[in-house]
């Protein structure tokens, strides 16, 4: 166990960590649920179907492709194009759950994390207080007082108890780090694959098309 002193503080109440980076890793968790709620947000049709928007504009490139005749060019280019933009729909519904499971949920444990580690700082620094104000009292006194002994050890002990958990949350986050890079690497690997799946749908539609 690390000891202080009255005139020391333990490395791990000072020390300073990737925890310190709250301000930014809270930006960047709200940026996220922002933007995972953008792609994920549903809109009601004229059928009270509720969807994603490029999924009515599909239905509704396929609904008005069938008003023209089997032969029409610019029907069968709609129904073309229209059911690509479901098919893309429904692509970007499974991105965005990859994104969520991925890095959003990431970045929540790790905020949760940091700020817990945060608020156990704050908590070693009112005992490190309590601690020196008690060690004051106990060489200012004249005499050998028991009680004071008594309050003495045991807020140094509170202080060592607490700059042991400061430490253990700081590690922890240290380690974190490679569940972060994990969870980044899969974030990054879904944006991949969901873009070159909707470029693969779109060239699909593409090669068909009638004017070149």
């Amino acid at each position: 166990m690390r000891v202080c002193t009255c005139n020391a503080r333990c490395p791990a109440a000072t020390m300073q960590s990737d925890a310190d980076h709250v301000p930014g890793m809270d930006k960047m968790q709200r940026s996220m649920a922002v933007y995972v709620k953008s792609l994920s947000k549903r809109a009601e049709g004229d059928d009270k179907e509720k969807q994603l928007p490029g999924g009515h504009l599909g239905s509704s490139m396929v609904t008005h492709g069938e008003d023209f005749e089997p032969d029409s060019e610019f029907g069968n280019c709609l129904s073309s194009l229209g059911r690509a933009n479901e098919r893309l729909a429904r692509v970007q519904e499974t991105y965005v759950a990859s994104a969520t499971t991925s890095w959003l949920e990431g970045l929540e444990r790790s905020l949760v994390q940091m700020k817990e580690y945060q608020a156990t700082r704050k908590k070693l620094e009112t005992r490190r207080l309590a601690y020196d104000t008690s060690l004051a009292k106990m060489q200012k006194t004249k005499k050998e007082d028991f009680r004071m002994e008594e309050e003495l050890r045991a807020q140094k002990a509170k202080y060592e108890e607490t700059s042991e958990d400061v430490f253990r949350r700081m590690q922890d986050i240290k380690e974190a780090e490679v569940d972060m890079v994990q969870d980044l690497t899969a974030f990054l690997e879904a944006e991949l694959s969901y873009h070159d799946r909707c470029r693969e749908i779109l060239l699909n539609v593409k090669r068909e098309w009638p004017v070149r």
